[in-house]
């Protein structure tokens, strides 16, 4: 039997801390990898705006499927590696999905005028997650995927089982409900 490397042991302790799944372990995980995906990434793609918006949409679905890792069949690295590439070979699909995305954001942010994002951070900072009592569940889901992990509407929606646009329409219907908006 072959001694474990130090990179071997590295792997193991963020395997561990990956499946913990505190913040502050994807935080770590993101600033370790993050740098080596993008690079594979923008060689791949040849377009570095390209590739960081699928590395954030890998470590979105890295994070949101740190359970089903296997650290038996494979390293970490080569596991985020091919949910990487997967993004990457939508590229095109997830800069029309960006595009939309910052129409949405865009439309939701005029309606309030207001910069909803921050917005929602400050409420969670002043509040903690009592901020969006009387929200349903996948709402709820949706504003933290969207707003607090940087996920597309497109991945959100797909999480909590709906269209885009449905998404999109109960969005603003609980910002309305949240800021408390007279605002139809």
């Amino acid at each position: 039997m072959a001694n474990s490397s130090p990179l071997d042991d590295m792997d193991k302790n963020m395997v561990a801390l990956f499946h913990r799944g505190d913040k502050n372990d994807y935080l770590n995980l993101y600033n370790k990898y993050a740098p080596a995906v993008l690079g594979v990434l923008t060689r791949t793609l040849g377009n570095q705006e390209l590739a960081e918006e699928c590395v954030k949409e890998a470590f979105c679905k890295i994070w949101s499927e740190r359970l089903s890792y296997n650290p038996e069949k494979e390293r970490l690295f080569t596991w985020m590696l091919k949910i990487a590439r997967n993004s990457a070979l939508f590229g095109s699909v997830a800069a029309a999905k960006e595009q939309l995305d910052n129409e949405i954001r865009e439309g939701i942010d005029l309606v309030y005028a207001t910069d909803i994002k921050a917005y929602l951070q400050g409420r969670q900072h002043a509040e903690g997650e009592n901020f969006t009592s009387g929200i349903s569940t996948d709402i709820k889901e949706a504003i933290r995927l969207i707003y607090f992990e940087n996920c597309s509407f497109a991945i959100a929606a797909q999480k909590i089982g709906v269209s885009v646009d449905s998404l999109r329409g109960e969005m603003i219907k609980t910002i309305k409900q949240l800021k408390g908006s007279i605002l139809a």
